[in-house]
């Protein structure tokens, strides 16, 4: 008879507007599936968001079967007043009870207070229902820190000593947790989305397609809208500058590429933005993507650009992973942790140190160099990912008990 386990998944939800996100946790399925197969062994997922739910996900590869439940944390009277008057999250609660294992996503950078103390907390409150429950839990590879606030250091380290295994996404990450904690299970791996199965797209050969991505929380000065993020430059002001650059050219069609959608008007909704500035320019050598329903759509439509630039690190992660030149233009240390550090891929901005005129300098150096790009992005994918993808596997299948 086949193993099988129960695995939960936080902090990645792969229905979110944010695709970005649901890039984590659909890859995050599809290696756990993987993972499965390759081990003669079953595994029951459920994705810990908002619901009590059965659905199908397809991974492009094939379809599959998971649970969804609504979070629950019960570390306050608000908490415990929400989880006894909504039915919901009591039969949430009860399906925590029958997991093997919890597996921690955390939004992919949200461990940490980049993003302020009540993101962390709800992150933070699955690594405590976990020891709460007395259920195993691992961190999967995501950006971990900074800290800057001492209480949040502090609840952050234990959480990260008490868990089995902690998978770091980038080289600074590890380093942290090295020097900082008495974690001794680390590893320094790499983002999953790189793994995300695609299919690539072709656009008319009689242009160079170049894909921008604009954030929206960067545009409105992120959820303080008092440039949260200390960016050096007028970051409005750089995506119209770098429209226009392209507009200089003939034969170029600019893409600009939503990657965190909303239904409605939201400060994250990459989608609004874009719409408005292709109403603005009004111009035909100026399109603008389909709303992509899942983060795989949006990595196929990515993949069949000539160039890319972008400030939402996981629509950078979709063009490096599907081969396509990129130039990442960095607002915190989790671009240059995983860019600079783990791939070694100097072609990219800091929105935080550097001038408007240094990040135009190198979007247009890179432009030019872009088939020297793509050949480095080749290089990358057959030995650093491809090893880390190795990596992540082995490690993923002796937490869970299913190497043979």
């Amino acid at each position: 008879m086949k193993k099988k386990i129960k695995i939960g998944i936080t902090g990645a939800n792969p229905f979110s507007g944010n695709r970005g996100v649901g890039a984590l946790a659909i890859s995050t399925i599809y290696l756990l599936n993987k993972i499965a197969k390759e081990n003669d062994c079953t595994v029951e997922i459920t994705t810990i968001n908002y619901n009590y739910e059965k659905y199908l996900i397809d991974l492009g590869v094939e379809v599959i079967k998971i649970h969804v439940i609504w979070e629950v944390s019960i570390f306050g009277i608000k908490d415990i007043i929400r989880l006894i008057t909504n039915p919901k999250k009591i039969l949430s609660f009860l399906e925590y009870f029958k997991f093997d294992y919890l597996l921690c996503m955390g939004g992919g950078d949200s461990f940490s207070d980049i993003y302020g103390e009540d993101i962390f907390k709800i992150i933070n409150s699955q690594h405590q229902m976990a020891r709460l429950l007395r259920k195993k839990y691992l961190l999967l590879p995501q950006t971990i820190g900074p800290f800057k606030d001492i209480q949040i250091r502090k609840k952050a380290t234990r959480s990260i000593e008490k868990a089995q295994l902690v998978l770091a996404r980038d080289m600074q990450s590890f380093d942290y947790i090295k020097k900082n904690t008495k974690q001794n299970n680390i590893f320094e791996i790499i983002d999953v989305a790189f793994f995300m199965p695609y299919q690539k797209q072709k656009f008319s050969n009689n242009f160079i397609h170049v894909g921008l991505n604009i954030s929206s929380l960067l545009w409105h000065g992120g959820f303080t809208r008092n440039n949260q993020f200390g960016l050096k430059c007028d970051y409005q002001m750089l995506v119209r500058n770098i429209i226009d650059y392209f507009f200089t050219f003939p034969n170029v069609i600019i893409h600009i590429v939503p990657h965190v959608v909303h239904t409605d008007s939201h400060i994250e909704n990459d989608y609004e933005v874009s719409f408005n500035l292709l109403q603005e320019y009004a111009n035909d050598k100026l399109i603008l993507a389909p709303l992509f329903l899942t983060p795989i759509i949006a990595k196929n439509y990515i993949s069949g650009l000539d160039f890319f630039a972008g400030a939402r690190m996981h629509a950078t992660i979709a063009a490096f992973s599907s081969g396509v030149p990129v130039f990442p233009m960095a607002y915190s240390r989790k671009f240059n942790g995983l860019f600079m550090d783990t791939l070694d891929y100097q072609y990219m901005g800091d929105l935080v140190s550097q001038t408007m005129d240094d990040i135009l300098q190198g979007i247009k150096e890179a432009f030019d160099m872009r088939k020297e790009l793509a050949e480095t992005i080749q290089t990358r994918m057959n030995t650093i990912v491809k090893e880390r993808e190795t990596l992540l596997i082995n490690k993923l299948a002796e937490a869970l008990e299913l190497s043979k």
